[in-house]
């Protein structure tokens, strides 16, 4: 059976603006050339063993980047349309796919039928969910409108508009023509209509048969958006709050409860990850430090498309302060790389490339094998003949599983390359893990 590329992702997920030390707020008046920064990151990207990218919205908007002013023009605050070109290019010829977040659900303020609306032309009123001239906004406008979350800087679309939905349509086949990109992040597709992710994904698969789509979803049951006619994948936020809260409560049953009820036989692909734009760094999320060597062992090795957010392989933490989140979305100087550089980037980068020559982890069916109160958490990854054991113990005492029974020879535990004769007394230290299959003789 063929496999899409996208079943091989693993992503990795640069919030632009920043990776780039763009200004926050955008007055329109300058392009800067910011594109050859992000360039930059291509060889540490392809070196940990990402084939994908994530880009967070890099069209031109006011603030960041979720607040669109433009649909068929990339920010000037990064550069120019065809630098962008370049890039995605370059991108593909280090074999890196590209994904763009892509803002479907609202607009900003300072998108052009927006502010044809603030100029009382009420034929854009249908552009927007909720027009009403009978109420003032807190913005001070002649009329109130739907948002996205209460955030009237973000008016949202009526996507039951025609005029507003060929816009959006256009704009999704324009960047795959003009820029070749490959898949989109749907920014809320939680409060997205449904029936303009069918179409989205109609339009875009016939212009591109192997196109990805992802949507941000944060509750509610996945198969609704995970599906032939809507979407591709969606956001794991089920697993991300099960994986960070079972180790900081030392009860993997949590997570095991958590997998039991998504993952062994629906199926989905879904997108997994450990922290984000919107979430505070899995380093500052986790109650010690040496969960991260388990937890993202996990990331790599549980069912899912894996992706790392830019800066959390150095184990970097950011919470958010004061409502703002741009402590969790830093500049950083890729040239000085190698000095962030530690054991947990290595770890990560180890797994990456596990992962890619292993199809039980990309492609298994998931078995929970055992699981006791603080004992190694075991489980199967199975494709075709291929099983591959992992067993994970996030305790502060070392521990021993036996798999005698599962296996009659010896064990090669992939992760650290070690041949395991006996099967019976597998000793697994603190807060490691075994990834472990049959020896080939």
């Amino acid at each position: 059976m063929e496999r899409k590329w996208f079943e091989n992702a693993q992503i990795y997920h640069i919030y632009a603006l920043s990776v780039a030390g763009a200004p926050f707020m955008n007055d329109y008046a300058v392009f800067e050339h910011k594109f050859g920064v992000i360039e930059k990151w291509i060889p540490h990207i392809k070196g940990m063993g990402f084939n994908t990218v994530l880009f967070s919205p890099v069209l031109k908007s006011r603030s960041h980047g979720y607040d669109v002013s433009d649909y068929f023009e990339i920010d000037n605050r990064l550069g120019t349309s065809d630098e962008f070109k370049s890039l995605v290019k370059k991108m593909h010829d280090n074999g890196i796919r590209v994904l763009l977040d892509s803002v479907f659900n609202h607009s900003g303020r300072d998108f052009f039928a927006f502010k044809k609306l603030q100029q009382n032309e009420r034929n854009f009123a249908n552009w927007f969910s909720g027009v009403n001239f009978d109420k003032r906004s807190p913005m001070g406008d002649q009329f109130d409108y739907h948002t996205w979350a209460g955030f009237y800087e973000l008016p949202k679309f009526n996507l039951q508009n025609q005029e507003i939905k060929k816009y959006l349509l256009d704009a999704a086949l324009f960047w795959i023509d003009n820029f070749d990109i490959d898949g989109m992040r749907l920014d809320a597709a939680d409060v997205l209509d449904f029936n303009f992710m069918k179409e989205l994904r109609q339009i875009t698969k016939e212009k591109k048969t192997d196109f990805w789509l992802m949507g941000e979803v944060v509750h509610g049951d996945y198969s609704r958006w995970v599906n032939d006619s809507t979407l591709h994948s969606v956001t794991n936020y089920m697993l991300y709050k099960s994986i960070f809260s079972s180790h900081n409560n030392n009860n993997l049953y949590e997570l095991a409860h958590c997998l039991k009820n998504a993952v062994p036989q629906n199926g989905l692909p879904l997108y997994t990850f450990l922290d984000n734009h919107d979430q505070p760094r899995i380093a500052s999320n986790i109650s010690k430090p040496e969960y991260l060597f388990t937890l993202y062992t996990l990331l790599f090795t549980l069912p899912g498309i894996p992706s790392v957010y830019y800066g959390s392989e150095w184990g970097i933490k950011g919470v958010k302060e004061k409502g703002s989140d741009q402590a969790l979305r830093p500049y950083i100087d890729i040239e000085k790389s190698a000095d962030y550089s530690n054991d947990l980037t290595e770890h990560i980068s180890k797994l990456a490339h596990l992962r890619q020559n292993e199809n039980a982890l990309k492609y298994g069916k998931y078995l929970e094998v055992s699981l006791e109160y603080k004992k190694p958490f075991i489980f199967e990854r199975c494709f075709e003949e291929e099983k591959i054991y992992i067993a994970v113990n996030i305790d502060e005492h070392e521990t021993f599983i036996n798999l005698s029974t599962r296996f009659n020879g010896a064990l090669l535990d992939i992760l650290n390359d070690e041949c395991l004769q006996d099967t019976r007394n597998i000793q697994i230290k603190p807060y490691t893990v075994k990834i472990l299959k049959e020896c080939k003789t």
